[in-house]
């Protein structure tokens, strides 16, 4: 499953009029846990997700919406079994989550909202403070000016 077609089938859930926001989260976490599942390494797969959160973040749907399906991202990276994916290797794919959410272009109160949102996805997959964070470095790494990173 290439890059674009998870993309699009990212867009297509977001897009859909007929389904509300808990389905829309479900339907994401699968494609998560999907990709966290691929043979790609943990770059590809940071990428990946980041793309999606980015997704996300940047889409038209409310702000409290969007929090909600970033939590269930959060979670679904948390929760992830560790065989499948090491710690480092988690901490890694959830720095490029919040990254995703960071770099968007969406005011900076819904990127707070969403970077809780993902920060109680861990926090409810039980995620260790590595995951936790993990966020912090996203934020860290990401082209966003201080006074933005400080709020975030």
């Amino acid at each position: 499953q290439t890059k674009k077609d998870t993309i699009k089938k990212v867009n297509d859930i977001l897009f859909d009029p007929l389904s509300n926001t808990e389905l829309k989260t479900t339907n994401i976490q699968a494609i998560t846990s999907n990709v966290l599942d691929g043979p790609a390494t943990a770059e590809v797969k940071g990428d990946i997700i980041q793309e999606i959160t980015n997704i996300v973040a940047g889409s038209s749907l409310e702000a409290q919406d969007q929090a909600a399906i970033v939590k269930g991202v959060g979670e679904t990276i948390a929760t992830h079994s560790d065989t499948s994916v090491s710690l480092p290797n988690k901490a890694l794919i959830m720095a490029s989550a919040e990254k995703g959410i960071a770099e968007s272009k969406t005011n900076l109160p819904d990127r707070e909202l969403m970077t809780k949102g993902l920060v109680d996805g861990i926090y409810e997959g039980k995620g260790g403070p590595e995951i936790t964070k993990a966020v912090s470095s996203g934020i860290d790494n990401s082209n966003i000016n201080d006074s933005e990173k400080e709020a975030l």
